[in-house]
C-alpha cells in the first residue's frame, strides 16, 4: 500500500493536462475525470488513515530516487510518509473530492467549466506533492506550483478587474514570503550540504545546528509561511481572494494554500524547537494575527470575507498551537478546521447561489426557504466557536491549554480573547443570514435550497465538523498519528478550567450577537453611529493594506528613480559618456597617427630617398672616379689628424 503512494500525487498530476486539452470530448466536459481521480486518491488516502490509527502502517516510510547531480552533490526525488503525511493526505484529498463534487452544481453552465477543473485538479496535485515531498527543494517547487494555481483559480474570472487584481495582489504577496523560503533554504543548503528532511532532522537531533544557525534558518522558513498562511502582515491578500470561486474559496482555505505554511512549520520543527526564541517569536505572531484577524472579522458585510478573515484567525491559532504545543496541537486544529471551514465555505456558496449576492444585509430568514443549508451552517459555526461537543472545542482547547500550560500568558490571553471574538462575529452572519427578517424581500422570493449535488457535501462535512474532534482526540489515537514532541507543562492546569473558560468566552460571544442583531437589545445602528471611527478603522483592515499599497506606491518611485538614474546618469554619463570620450580620443589618436606620426615617418624615408639619389650619383661606373675619391678621402683624413 506504501509503496504505490506516489500515485496520490501523480493521478491528478496528469489528470491536468488530459481535461485541459481532451476534457471537451470526456463526460461533464472533464469534471468525471477530475472527480473520479480525486476519489480514487481520497479512498487510497482514507485507506492509509485508517490503517495509521490502527498501527498497522510500518511508518516512517521512504522511498526515493536520484533526481539530479551537481559536483559531489546528488539531489533525490522522492516520498516520505509519516503520521503527520498521511493527516494531510487524508485532509487533501476529502476537501478537494468534495469541492469538485459541489462544483458540478455551483459553476454549471461556466463558459471555463473546462479549465476550471484542469486547475483544480494541479491545484490539488502541487499540495498532495508537497505534502509527500521528501526534500525541501521539492517541497519548494510544489510550493511554487500551489502559489502559481492560486492565481490561476483565484483570478478565474479575470475579466472582473476585482479578480484578476485579487490573483496579482495574492501572487505578489506570497512571493514576498518565498524569498524569506528561498534564502533559508540556500542556507541549509550551504551548511549542510543536503535538502533531504530525514538526513536535516537526523543532522538536527545529532546537535549539527547550533541554536543561532536554527534561529535563522527556521525564522527564513516561517517567512514562506507567514506568507502562505496569512499571517502578520501578510495577510492581506485572503480576504480578497474571494473574488474568485466559492468552491474554489474552500479549498484554499480548508486544505491547500493556507495549510502550507502550517505544514511547513510542522515538517520542519525539528530546527524550530533547537532554539526556543524561534518558537516564541512564531507563538507570539501567530497570537497577534488570530487576535487581530477576529477583530476586522467583526465588521465586514460580506459573508466570504467575514469567513476569510475567520481563515487568517483559526491560522494564528494553529501557529500558536504549533510553538506551544509542538505538531501534535497545530495539526490537531489543522485537521478538524478543514472540515468546519470546508463547511461554512460551501455553505456560502449555497446561500450566494440562491440569493445572487454576497451582502449579508440583503439576506435574511434563509432558515425557511433553506433548512439543509442553515443546518449545516449552523453546525459550522457552533464548531467554529469552539461549543462542545463539536470537532473545534476540542482542537481549540487542545491550543488554549498548550498556550497557558507553557507559560505564554500573553499569547494564552489574545487568544482566549480571540475565542470570545469568534463565536460573536459568526453569530452575528449566522443571525443576520439567517434568523432575522429578510432585508431584501424580492431576493428572499426567489430563495429556495440548492440541488443535492451541493446539499450532501455540505452533510457529510458538517457530520464531520461535529464528530471529527470527538473521534481523533486524544493520545491513544492522533498520538499514534503525531507523537508529542515538546517537554512536559510548565504549569499544571486542569483542561476542565481551559474548557470552562473558552466556553464561557464563546457562549458570551453567542449571547452579545444574538443580543445586538436578533433581540435588538441594543440598536446597532445607533451602535455603528456610536462607534463609526473604530468601525471603519477595522473595516480598512487597521490600514494594513493602506500600508503595502503606500509600500508599492514606494516601490514605484523607487523603480522610477532608478531609471531615471539608469538612463541619465549610468547610460549617458557613464556609458553613452565614456563612449563620446572613447570616441574623442580615438579622432585625435587618428589625428596624430596621420598628422605626426605618418608625417614623421614620410619625413625619414624621404630624408633616405634624397641621401640615396645623392650618393647614386657618385657612382658613375668609371676607375678613375673612384681612385679620385680614395685620393681625396685619404686626404682628408691625414689633414684632419694633422689639424687636430
Amino acid at each position: 500500500m506504501l509503496e504505490y503512494s506516489p500515485l496520490i500525487f501523480f493521478l491528478p498530476l496528469l489528470a491536468f493536462p488530459v481535461i485541459l486539452f481532451l476534457g471537451r470530448n470526456l463526460p461533464a466536459k472533464g469534471a468525471s475525470l477530475g472527480i473520479g481521480v480525486m476519489g480514487l486518491c481520497f479512498f487510497w488516502s482514507a485507506a492509509l488513515f485508517f490503517n495509521a490509527l490502527a498501527g498497522s502502517l510500518a511508518l516512517p516510510y521512504d522511498r526515493s530516487i536520484s533526481w539530479f547531480e551537481f559536483g559531489m552533490y546528488d539531489v533525490s526525488l522522492g516520498v516520505h510518509l509519516d503520521g503527520m503525511t498521511i493527516v494531510m493526505l487524508f485532509v487533501v484529498t476529502l476537501v478537494s473530492l468534495l469541492v469538485q463534487i459541489y462544483s458540478l452544481g455551483y459553476m454549471h453552465g461556466d463558459p471555463r467549466f473546462k479549465r476550471y477543473y484542469a486547475f483544480l485538479s494541479l491545484f490539488t496535485a502541487s499540495m498532495l506533492g508537497l505534502v509527500l515531498a521528501d526534500n525541501l527543494l521539492v517541497l519548494f517547487a510544489c510550493w511554487e506550483m500551489v502559489g502559481l494555481c492560486s492565481y490561476f483559480l483565484i483570478g478565474f474570472w479575470f475579466e472582473k478587474p476585482e479578480a484578476a487584481q485579487a490573483g496579482r495582489k495574492a501572487f505578489i504577496t506570497t512571493k514576498l514570503g518565498d524569498l524569506g523560503f528561498y534564502a533559508g533554504l540556500l542556507m541549509i543548503f550551504a551548511v549542510a550540504g543536503t535538502f533531504s528532511l530525514s538526513s536535516l532532522e537526523d543532522m538536527a537531533r545529532s546537535g549539527f545546528f547550533s541554536k543561532d544557525l536554527a534561529l535563522a534558518v527556521s525564522l527564513l522558513l516561517f517567512c514562506g509561511a507567514i506568507g502562505k498562511s496569512a499571517q502578520v502582515p501578510l495577510f492581506v491578500w485572503l480576504p480578497d481572494a474571494m473574488e474568485g470561486p466559492t468552491p474554489v474559496s474552500a479549498l484554499i482555505h480548508a486544505a491547500t494554500m493556507v495549510a502550507a505554511g502550517v505544514f511547513l512549520v510542522a515538517r520542519t520543527f525539528f530546527l524550530f524547537e533547537i532554539n526556543p526564541l524561534s518558537l516564541q517569536i512564531v507563538a507570539i505572531f501567530g497570537a497577534v494575527t488570530a487576535f487581530l484577524a477576529a477583530l476586522m472579522g467583526t465588521v465586514p458585510e460580506d459573508i466570504k470575507r467575514v469567513l476569510a478573515f475567520s481563515t487568517i484567525s483559526q491560522l494564528g491559532y494553529m501557529m500558536a498551537g504549533l510553538a506551544c504545543g509542538g505538531p501534535q496541537v497545530g495539526m490537531f486544529h489543522l485537521t478538524t478546521h478543514a472540515a468546519f471551514k470546508a463547511l461554512l465555505f460551501l455553505g456560502a456558496g449555497s446561500i450566494i447561489h440562491a440569493v445572487h449576492t454576497n451582502d449579508i444585509w440583503k439576506m435574511g430568514a434563509l432558515s425557511v426557504r433553506m433548512p439543509v443549508t442553515f443546518v449545516t451552517f449552523a453546525v459550522g459555526v457552533l464548531a467554529l466557536s469552539g461549543i462542545f461537543p463539536l470537532s473545534g472545542f476540542y482542537s481549540k482547547d487542545e491550543i488554549l491549554h498548550a498556550a497557558a500550560s507553557s507559560g505564554n500568558w500573553p499569547v494564552a490571553a489574545l487568544l482566549f480573547i480571540t475565542a470570545g471574538l469568534t463565536a460573536y462575529y459568526m453569530t452575528r452572519v449566522l443571525v443576520l443570514v439567517f434568523l432575522v427578517g429578510a432585508h431584501d424581500r424580492d431576493r428572499y422570493a426567489h430563495a429556495h435550497e440548492s440541488p443535492p449535488v451541493i446539499t450532501v457535501p455540505l452533510v457529510i462535512l458538517a457530520v464531520l465538523a461535529a464528530g471529527l474532534g470527538f473521534f481523533l482526540h486524544g493520545e491513544e489515537r492522533w498520538g499514534l498519528l503525531i507523537p508529542a514532541r515538546l517537554e512536559a507543562e510548565l504549569y499544571h492546569i486542569p483542561t476542565i478550567f481551559v474548557a470552562a473558560a473558552s466556553t464561557g468566552l464563546a457562549l458570551f460571544g453567542i449571547f452579545t450577537a444574538w443580543g445586538i442583531y436578533r433581540s435588538r437589545w441594543i440598536d446597532y445602528e445607533l451602535l455603528y453611529d456610536k462607534l463609526r471611527s473604530p468601525w471603519l478603522f477595522l473595516y480598512r483592515r487597521m490600514g494594513f493594506d493602506h500600508f503595502w499599497l503606500f509600500m508599492v506606491d514606494a516601490g514605484y518611485r523607487l523603480s522610477a528613480a532608478c531609471g531615471w538614474f539608469d538612463y541619465h546618469v549610468v547610460d549617458q554619463v557613464f556609458v553613452d559618456g565614456w563612449g563620446f570620450m572613447t570616441t574623442a580620443l580615438a579622432r585625435v589618436g587618428g589625428w596624430f597617427d596621420n598628422v605626426v606620426i605618418d608625417n614623421l615617418v614620410d619625413f625619414w624615408g624621404l630624408l633616405t630617398s634624397r641621401l640615396g639619389n645623392l650618393v647614386r650619383s657618385t657612382v658613375s661606373g668609371f676607375v678613375q672616379s673612384y681612385l679620385l675619391y680614395v685620393i681625396l678621402g685619404i686626404s682628408a683624413i691625414l689633414a684632419a689628424r694633422l689639424y687636430f
